[in-house]
């Protein structure tokens, strides 16, 4: 069982609200189980131009490609709604935020329309020598293999993994924004054009009242000098009964900080769901899917893994590279094929949503160090 070789590979490592409330497992309205694939949508997107950049944030680069200090100036002008993600559910604790080893089960999407638990002769074959037990699906078919498996390789490295990025949430160090252009305080909206970014540095704990004007990572815009350019962008997302969903998918980074240190996990065909609450000022119960191309994945903890740990760096190449690899159970398109060998893993998040105001973009971040080159 891969969580038998992560404790045995990994013991040199050592020491590494919901507001609209809801127990584990209930979706409040928010259709995140079985269903037809989702179509693509534009990676890039048109519109936003009245939400020029004024000024712009400093700060250099820090240790793993994190970026620095100062605080930017006045917040982006913008007509709709602002909320970024202040807690995130990466697989060990439950909605209500209680610690379970089967969390993972109730985040994310059932993204290759199959539901397995036993019978895995429709999956594509384990990786570097791995075992189908990492193919198990967790409820109505969702597919969570980095909460399941990645998650507990990661813990070993970084203890209470799920604790250390919601305290650099609380703390400013990084979030993920969602700008809903034109959405007023009620209502639906069944023709929405909405943007995610990552969020930098805000350079203060946030006041979640929608003023803090939380800058934009330089790496989320097709146009650094233009914050509407979102690399990131849901062409045909709807927002009935205040459930949100992107209704198709889109390729997204999410910038985690962890022990200091910017992680980026590039998501690729994420799809999102959340339910907002009655005023549009906040979200709960939000789920995000998709999967990561196992070898970027890899070595992008690589790079960063040095410098969390310095033993890292000898049993990541040692053994948790391959313990990572294996935890892949689909393939790079985000199907399924008997005949070819997984190189893909899939996630399942969950996350809730609070006020905050658009900030200027930042400067580009510094290249991350390899510290174990």
């Amino acid at each position: 069982m891969l969580r038998r070789h992560v404790a045995t590979g990994l013991a040199a490592f050592g020491s590494v609200a919901a507001l609209l409330g809801g127990p584990s497992g209930c979706s409040a309205g928010v259709d995140v189980g079985q269903g037809s694939s989702a179509t693509t949508g534009a990676g890039g997107g048109a519109g936003g131009s009245a939400m020029m950049v004024t000024a712009a944030g400093t700060g250099g680069g820090g240790a793993g490609g994190g970026t620095g200090g100062s605080e930017p100036s006045a917040c982006v002008p913008f007509d709709g709604a602002v909320l970024a993600v202040d807690k995130l559910y990466l697989g060990g604790r439950t909605f209500d935020d209680k610690e379970s080893s089967v969390a993972w089960k109730d985040f994310g999407f059932n993204l290759d329309n199959l539901t397995t638990t036993s019978n895995f002769a429709t999956h594509c074959k384990p990786a570097a020598g791995g075992s189908t037990s990492v193919f198990e699906d967790g409820s109505s078919g969702r597919d969570n293999s980095f909460g399941r498996n990645v998650r507990v390789i990661l813990e070993a490295l970084v203890p209470s993994l799920d604790g250390q990025a919601n305290d650099a949430i609380t703390a400013g160090q990084f979030s993920q924004i969602f700008v809903f252009p034109g959405l007023g305080s009620s209502g639906d909206a069944e023709a929405l054009v909405t943007k995610v970014y990552g969020a930098g540095v805000l350079g203060k704990a946030p006041s979640w009242n929608g003023a803090d004007c939380w800058p934009i990572l330089y790496e989320n815009l097709l146009d650094p000098k233009d914050v509407g350019s979102a690399k990131t962008v849901y062409p045909a997302s709807t927002l009935v009964k205040n459930v949100w969903n992107s209704n198709g998918t889109s390729d997204m980074v999410l910038t985690l900080n962890v022990a200091g240190q910017s992680v980026p996990i590039k998501i690729y065909q994420a799809r999102m769901a959340v339910q907002l609450a009655a005023t549009h000022q906040g979200g709960a119960l939000g789920h995000i899917g998709g999967y990561l191309k196992s070898e970027e994945f890899v070595q992008t903890l690589r790079a960063v893994s040095g410098a969390i740990n310095k033993a890292a760096c000898q049993l990541f190449d040692g053994g948790v590279a391959d313990q990572l690899r294996r935890a892949s159970d689909l393939l790079d398109d985000g199907t399924q094929d008997p005949t070819k060998t997984c190189n893909a893993i899939s996630v399942g998040l969950g996350f809730t949503l609070r006020q905050v105001a658009l900030g200027p973009s930042l400067p580009k971040t510094a290249e991350p160090i390899d510290y174990c080159k």
